[in-house]
């Protein structure tokens, strides 16, 4: 609150402008906490619930609904070690082409930018262990970068391919592994602040004569900008679609891409 008390018409009205700057300034940084927010939820972006175990799910899936390429999106809690109680969101749909062809889309994140919403792109950066392996784990450093209106957020993953069990995990690289690599030359850029964990899982199904696949998806993202618990989980719920759909329109068009 400003008052007059003894000053002068010029001090007051120099406390005048600089209150209304200060709220305007704070006003654009909580829009732009807002919005890094947001955008933090839309990532795919994509490790399991961090205790190292390879988890599978026993949802009872209606058929009908899985048929018709519907998308069924599911609520779970489960418990890690050290950090309580979290949840997380889950899809799962049914894709038109058999187990080895998903597989092989999933393996392909550097296109991903071409049909997932939002997802400017997503590159390979460096490779420990090459993807393609059936006898070891594939593991692959892919940065990425997300445009939200005029924010663009910029995310580095760890990324662990089991091609036996046709599953990947991935997991944010933290500024202190960053740091880390490029003492090492493995050159990879911080994350944008406000990305606090994302870390993630899928992995895929043969169904009925194997022509078709099942397709689960279970991110999980943290920020450090508090939001409404309600919140986090309708934005989860919405952006999870987009992404999945992203993936489906990959495996539609797979065949015809490599054949150009």
């Amino acid at each position: 609150m400003i008052t007059t008390g003894n000053q002068s018409p010029e001090q007051f009205m120099k406390a005048f402008l600089f209150t209304n700057r200060m709220k305007g300034r704070i006003r654009n940084m909580l829009r732009a906490s807002r919005l890094i927010a947001l955008a933090v939820l839309s990532l795919m972006a994509l490790t399991n619930s961090g205790n190292g175990e390879a988890a599978k799910f026993n949802y009872k899936l209606d058929e009908k609904k899985l048929l018709s390429g519907e998308i069924q999106v599911f609520e779970e809690e489960y418990k890690v070690e050290g950090k309580g109680i979290k949840k997380r969101v889950v899809g799962v749909m049914i894709l038109k082409a058999p187990l080895d062809k998903v597989w092989q889309v999933l393996e392909d994140w550097d296109a991903m930018g071409k049909f997932v919403p939002g997802l400017e792109y997503n590159k390979t950066i460096y490779v420990f262990e090459p993807p393609g392996s059936k006898d070891k784990i594939g593991n692959s450093l892919i940065e990425g970068q997300l445009k939200v209106l005029y924010l663009s957020i910029n995310y580095t993953l760890n990324v662990k391919f089991d091609n036996v069990n046709y599953r990947q995990e991935w997991q944010i690289v933290t500024d202190e592994q960053v740091e880390i690599y490029n003492k090492k030359n493995i050159h990879v850029k911080k994350a944008t602040r406000g990305l606090k964990s994302i870390e993630g899982f899928e992995y895929v199904e043969p169904y009925g004569d194997g022509s078709s696949t099942i397709y689960y998806y279970a991110p999980i993202v943290e920020t450090s900008i508090p939001l409404p618990e309600f919140l986090e989980e309708a934005l989860s719920k919405s952006t999870l679609s987009g992404y999945m759909e992203g993936i489906r329109q990959m495996v539609n068009s797979y065949g015809n891409e490599k054949s150009q």
